[in-house]
């Protein structure tokens, strides 16, 4: 099934990969600017932002999150608990888009599964949606709650968390507003619009009909949400789960369903996890200087 690939749909797919991930790191980097109330130069984000991802691709419990937090709360002299608030509406937004896209693809599709996985599938929409709501409001309730328990308890630890989720709280507050709220949403569907072009280019490149591109559009988007789940590094494993189970919903054959979903999955993971070894070596042979703490303006 693979060796009858055809290149062009697939510099497509990586090309889209590519695009989509410095568009995500613009996105960050005006969200950030955004909770801080300051102007960042653009520049130095974008390699920490997708060598973030990369970390995450070859280590395990998600090291790239704690790296993003130190190295933009340290570079950039910003709160810790600023950047996970911020980060914590990247991903509401992402996921918030992610089960719109999989709702619409598997509202339009043309289903060939029984009701009862039709089901699995809406409620897993449900489910996610509801997680991720429920993780918005998360900071702003734990801070109330710990800093009316321990509000005369003078230990460290505690002190650190509550004025971390005061930043993560007061940083979601700042792009809680609906024009910002509706212009990051639309921005954040379309991100994963043109990420979906590596499922279609890949789909095309296996000789898969151009008439049929929801099918690849709904297997992207459960696999998506299969990232979920925890896992190896990369998500190998449940990645490849949902999607098979996205393309048996469609009524696609399993060894074009296997063959789209684990291309893809290698076009998805290969990119960030080279870059980010190569920023890691890049970054370690770079001779430290006491001044490059990066200045911002007010």
């Amino acid at each position: 099934m693979l060796r009858r690939a055809t290149v062009a749909p697939l510099l497509f797919a990586i090309c889209a990969f590519v695009i989509d991930f410095l568009l995500r790191a613009v996105r960050f980097w005006m969200m950030l600017q955004w909770t801080t109330g300051r102007r960042l130069p653009l520049k130095p984000t974008v390699g920490p932002f997708i060598a973030s991802f990369g970390m995450s691709d070859v280590l395990p419990l998600r090291v790239g999150d704690g790296f993003r937090v130190l190295w933009f709360s340290r570079q950039f002299d910003i709160p810790a608990g600023t950047v996970i608030g911020t980060m914590i509406i990247e991903r509401i937004l992402d996921l918030v888009t992610i089960v719109l896209l999989g709702a619409m693809s598997l509202a339009l599709v043309d289903l060939t599964a029984s009701p009862a996985l039709v089901w699995n599938f809406q409620l897993l929409l449900i489910l996610s949606l509801s997680g991720g709501l429920g993780v918005l409001f998360a900071p702003a309730l734990c801070y109330r709650l710990l800093e009316k328990l321990f509000r005369r308890v003078n230990f460290g630890p505690i002190i650190v968390l509550i004025t971390a989720l005061r930043a993560a709280s007061e940083a979601i507050a700042q792009i809680s507003s609906w024009r910002r709220l509706s212009m990051l949403t639309v921005m954040s569907f379309a991100l994963w619009l043109l990420e979906s072009g590596v499922f279609l280019g890949v789909w095309v490149s296996l000789g898969g009909s151009t008439d049929a591109l929801l099918q690849p559009s709904l297997a992207f988007a459960f696999s998506t949400l299969g990232t979920l789940v925890p896992s190896l590094p990369g998500h190998f494993g449940p990645f490849e789960f949902f999607g098979l189970q996205a393309f048996t919903l469609a009524g696609v054959d399993t060894p074009m369903a296997a063959a789209v979903v684990l291309l893809a999955h290698l076009i998805l993971w290969a990119p960030t996890a080279l870059f980010g070894i190569g920023w890691l070596l890049s970054a370690a042979t770079q001779k430290p200087d006491a001044s490059s703490k990066i200045q911002t303006s007010g």
